[in-house]
């Protein structure tokens, strides 16, 4: 859907490739997509939160951890909206190993075709809580 701007339907555009790239499972666009100077900011309750610099260690050491607990095949939006660089995606994702589905509202600048920055916030986040401390549980043996 064309926003009649075309370098915000640019940057809408990115974000949807990054998005489609995760539910075919496919890190090469990913990899095409996120710059090198990449900060990810996520709550400090997650294992992957807190803020992260640097696109290497966004792509290597926090999408795996997403990708663990998070089912992007259940993926949907709510919405997809941009002003200027800045573009809001409110998304829904299955929580892994449960019927469970997370709002996450996910906040990312895009430059020059790139991602260069994403602030995520989580709605209701218990069902993946509750799987991280299971995961972790099941990792130690205690299960």
């Amino acid at each position: 859907m064309s926003r009649g701007n075309p370098a915000i339907d640019a940057n809408i555009a990115v974000v949807r490739a990054f998005y489609d790239g995760a539910v075919r499972k496919d890190s090469a666009v990913a990899r095409a997509l996120v710059h090198p100077d990449f900060v990810c900011s996520a709550p400090d309750y997650l294992p992957w939160g807190g803020t992260v610099a640097g696109g290497a260690k966004y792509l290597d050491v926090i999408l795996p951890q997403v990708g663990r607990v998070l089912d992007f095949g259940r993926f949907s939006y709510d919405s997809i909206t941009a002003d200027e660089d800045r573009v809001i995606a409110l998304i829904n994702v299955g929580v892994t190993c449960t019927d469970a589905m997370l709002k996450i509202s996910e906040h990312i600048t895009v430059r020059d075709g790139k991602m260069t920055s994403i602030w995520v916030a989580y709605f209701e986040p218990k069902r993946l809580l509750e799987q991280l401390l299971h995961n972790t549980k099941a990792d130690a043996g205690l299960l």
